[in-house]
């Protein structure tokens, strides 16, 4: 008796899930998240490739090019490197973040760089939320605000947290669709979690970049 109860009740939250799974398709369906999906996932290939194709014509044409890189950034102190970063991914992600990437390479513990990066970068996405927050609260620039991010903010209402996974993912502007989120109040609670998919960009695209850039380990 209980072996078919048990039975019965796994039957219904199979039922569940997938009348669940199949109401989130139709309704990604009709809004048009697959062909962003694909349009975007086409762009990060592309990005990459050209990327890793830059990166190795400028070894072969430069071999004195890790030196100036280097001697380009001992200029600066870390700290301060990691300043200009944490304010890129705060305010409109103004300097590609791949460039910070190949510069923890050249330290002797990379990827523990690169977990500092990935912090940074994520809670550079949390303060541009709080930003959207404060700007929703005065008319004026709010009002400004909306017109600049309009396309970010009626995406964010009609596709929720999924832009927030696709910016935090790919090479979309991170930092102005979590401003866009704290402009029309987004969860705060589901950006902490979906924005940890920015864990996964930052140590994805290192990965490929270690494997390709000149700087030994």
């Amino acid at each position: 008796m209980n072996k078919e109860r048990e039975r019965q009740l796994k039957l219904k939250k199979k039922r569940k899930l997938k009348k669940k799974v199949n109401t989130y398709h139709h309704l990604y369906k009709r809004k048009g998240v697959y062909p962003f999906l694909v349009k975007n996932s086409i762009k990060l290939v592309i990005f990459i490739a050209l990327i890793v194709i830059g990166l190795l014509i400028l070894q072969d044409q430069m071999p004195d090019l890790e030196y100036t890189f280097q001697l380009f950034t001992s200029k600066f102190k870390p700290i301060t490197i990691l300043a200009v970063f944490f304010l890129s991914e705060t305010f409109l992600g103004l300097i590609p973040p791949d460039f910070f990437l190949v510069w923890a390479k050249q330290f002797s513990s990379p990827y523990s760089m690169i977990a500092l990066l990935a912090v940074l970068s994520y809670t550079g996405g949390v303060v541009s939320y709080f930003i959207g927050v404060f700007i929703g609260n005065i008319p004026k620039v709010h009002s400004w605000m909306q017109k600049r991010f309009l396309e970010h903010i009626d995406k964010i209402k009609k596709w929720g947290g999924v832009l927030i996974v696709f910016s935090a993912l790919f090479p979309l502007p991170y930092s102005p669709v979590c401003m866009a989120a704290g402009m029309v109040r987004f969860p705060f609670a589901t950006l902490l979690l979906l924005g940890l998919f920015r864990f996964a960009r930052i140590f994805g695209y290192a990965f490929i970049l270690f494997k390709v850039t000149w700087f030994k380990t």
